[in-house]
């Protein structure tokens, strides 16, 4: 009997990954323009004052970094002053005292509490990693450029190329980051009275700079990062999810707007090398995420439209798809409209991921399912299975795709997400027009996700001001404000003007977090960490749900160390003395070793009992800077 066999024919995604994978060089796209210069972990720890990179090169304190040196570690940070990026010293002691916790007192860097809940894989860093080797750290001041009209001689002797500038040191800062076995977000709380501002984690997040920084290491072999909130508060934080700390860098703040023009290439260059480096490893879920991802992480910022990685498109004038829908199936590697991948997605949710309003148009109109769920978790965006493409577009802002979707008769309702509905989605997102859009369309405002959380509390969870608002504004007299600001002081929404608005609502400020209205399953997932703690593994999330039966906005904040929403809640009023299911205050949180890392506005808020200090921050962090409360 003859012997019969097929041929698998190889999309031009594959062929093209298996030449660049031939290649016996690395793929280097994004050259290192200045040396990376370091100074070492000792150095940084005697430190007693901050000077330009020039000086320290002069004396031999910053070396150039080789990986045959030991390991790196870059800072990533929000300058203080507009000349000096630390005029007190303010960050440096962190960094200094958080460095040395780290190594002495810890037995690994907890993950934080929002990276636990959704990466249950994910693990904590062992404190010894910064042990095992010698360090040296990456700080822009010290490693870049600063004086003389921001260049200097190129330092190898012999060597008669141009003189160095700080424009050529940003745009090797990929290259700077991937060579780095640490990423270290420096962002504790600071007052900066003569500005009247306050800086902090989500300051940090909000920065162009910084959101470039953090988006490089994303794009790293290794995307955790270490966020320092104080001394003794030392976090690791995992996930690409559109929404974690900042989003987009071109929808970042730049104190100097052309400074976005001159990062546009450095991140646009990143995410090509990355793509490319995918493509050789044939690890083609991820290359179609990041792919379809790329106009989120470019949204904002002045770079081509369209990303052809792989050569030699041509229009089919014979196929049955349209022009858009050629492109992107030969980019993506797709040959069919309900073709599923190995990462559970079929062509639409990429497109959804994209929102190229014109493949989707294309492929609805090839018969495409608008409500096919993905079958598959997707962690390197943290999207679970049954997820919708509408859901997957209004995460991330794609209201033009999003309608239509909605058009071709997408649910809106909580049929669009088994775990999140489209509604929660765009809640998370701060995504406000994606609200009105599925609210419009039908979708009730009061929508819960399979947990149990509202849209309104998914907003406050992720200091999502501008969806509050457009909520509140759907549901009218109905809106329910109960759990709101304990989700924002328990998740990341640690957000003073938030914080204001929903007390101006009416919401309590003083409401305990009570487990009767949460589902039976959560419940008991709660009661299980409880008990995890008590029995002596300590995690982040078991120790949060140890302490969190009963606990009220401002033990949460305390709790998670969100500094900025607890003066804002004892600004207005919040009680001090209130205590928890297991007997504890927020004010326990300021006694002990740890406890004289607390920032002293509100140890004199817990001590002298004098809410002075926490008025004046909580208005400094203010949008308006204002702020009036009786008591």
């Amino acid at each position: 009997m003859p012997c019969c066999t097929s041929k698998v024919t190889l999309t031009p995604l594959a062929l093209y990954a298996r030449s660049l994978a031939r290649q016996v060089e690395e793929i280097k796209t994004v050259p290192m323009r200045v040396p990376m210069y370091v100074v070492s972990m000792e150095e940084l720890l005697k430190m007693t004052e901050i000077r330009p990179h020039e000086h320290l090169l002069a004396e031999g304190i910053v070396v150039e970094f080789r990986e045959n040196m030991g390991k790196a570690l870059f800072v990533s940070h929000q300058w203080v002053g507009m000349q000096h990026p630390d005029p007190e010293l303010t960050q440096l002691r962190v960094l200094q005292q958080a460095l040395r916790f780290a190594t002495s007192e810890m037995k690994y860097i907890p993950l934080d509490f929002v990276t636990e809940l959704s990466i249950p894989s994910a693990k904590g860093l062992p404190a010894a990693a910064l042990l095992s080797n010698p360090v040296f750290v990456w700080y822009d001041y010290f490693s870049c450029p600063q004086l003389e009209g921001t260049q200097q001689q190129d330092p190898h002797p012999g060597r008669n190329g141009p003189r160095l500038t700080l424009a050529d040191a940003i745009s090797s800062i990929p290259t700077y980051i991937a060579a780095c076995s640490f990423f270290v977000a420096l962002c504790p709380i600071i007052q900066l009275p003569q500005q009247s501002q306050v800086l902090s984690p989500g300051t940090w997040a909000a920065r162009g700079w910084c959101a470039v920084e953090r988006t490089c290491r994303e794009l790293s072999r290794d995307e955790s990062w270490i966020m320092v909130k104080s001394p003794t508060h030392v976090e690791l934080v995992l996930g690409k999810r559109s929404t974690a700390y900042g989003g987009p860098p071109g929808e970042g703040k730049f104190t100097v707007p052309e400074d976005a023009d001159k990062l546009a290439p450095v991140l646009s260059n990143a995410v090509r090398a990355k793509l490319l480096d995918l493509l050789r490893a044939q690890d083609f879920v991820s290359y179609r995420v990041l792919l379809n991802l790329r106009p989120v992480y470019l949204r904002g910022l002045r770079v081509e439209d369209t990303c052809q990685v792989v050569p030699g498109f041509h229009e089919d004038a014979g196929s049955l798809y349209p022009l858009a829908v050629q492109r992107f199936f030969f980019q993506n590697g797709f040959t069919a409209v309900d073709e599923t991948d190995k990462g559970g997605w079929s062509p639409l949710h990429y497109a959804a991921l994209s929102g190229d309003a014109d493949s989707i148009r294309g492929l609805l109109a090839r018969r495409a399912d608008p409500n096919c769920k993905t079958k598959k978790d997707m962690p390197q965006v943290e999207i679970p299975s049954s997820t919708s493409p509408l859901s997957i577009c209004v995460l991330h802002s794609h209201n033009v795709a999003a309608r239509i979707l909605i058009a071709a008769r997408a649910w809106v309702d909580g049929r669009s997400g088994v775990v999140d509905p489209a509604l929660t989605t765009a809640a998370e997102a701060n995504n406000a027009e994606g609200i009105r859009i599925l609210c419009q369309a039908g979708c009730s405002p009061h929508l819960k996700n399979s947990l149990g959380i509202s849209a309104l509390q998914s907003a406050c969870a992720n200091g999502c001001l501008a969806v509050v608002e457009e909520l509140v504004a759907q549901a009218g007299e109905t809106v329910d404000l109960s759990g709101t600001l304990g989700c924002a002081m328990l998740y990341r929404g640690d957000n003073a003007d938030l914080v204001f608005r929903l007390v101006e609502m009416r919401a309590d400020v003083n409401e305990p977090t009570s487990m009767a209205s949460e589902p039976p399953v959560v419940r008991l997932w709660i009661k299980l960490k409880g008990l995890q703690y008590k029995l002596g593994s300590a995690t982040t999330s078991s120790r949060v749900f140890y302490h969190a039966p009963g606990a009220t906005p401002l033990f949460l904040a305390m709790l998670t160390a969100q500094y900025t929403g607890a003066a804002a809640l004892i600004a207005l009023g919040a009680r001090l003395d209130t205590r928890n299911a297991r007997g504890w205050t927020a004010a326990d949180f300021t006694r002990g070793p740890e406890g004289q890392s607390v920032p002293e506005f509100l140890r004199k808020a817990f001590w002298d009992r004098s809410r002075t200090e926490c008025q004046r921050v909580a208005g400094s962090a203010r949008t308006d800077g204002y702020v009036e409360h009786s008591f």
